[in-house]
């Protein structure tokens, strides 16, 4: 157990990268194969170009996003209930 984090900061990270890494994969899926994107709400024709360019430069950018929406949840709790 991290001596710096309380366990409700803990389940906040492991929830938020679970939650981002299964979005950014359908997304990524969606752009190979067509369909709306998830919570964007954008509709896009698939193919393999537009599949690589969201694997190369989209998903990185989603994955920053959620990792920073993980640790914006988190803080709070982590002022809150840290640990001395």
């Amino acid at each position: 157990m991290d001596k710096f984090a309380s366990p409700a900061v803990i389940a906040i990270g492991i929830i938020t990268a679970v939650t981002t890494s299964v979005w950014a994969t359908w997304c990524t899926w969606i752009a190979f194969v067509g369909g709306t994107l998830p919570l964007l709400g954008w509709h896009m024709d698939g193919n393999l170009l537009v599949g690589l360019l969201f694997i190369f430069f989209v998903e990185p950018l989603l994955l920053t996003a959620g990792y920073w929406a993980g640790i914006v949840l988190a803080l709070p709790f982590l002022l809150l209930l840290g640990r001395d």
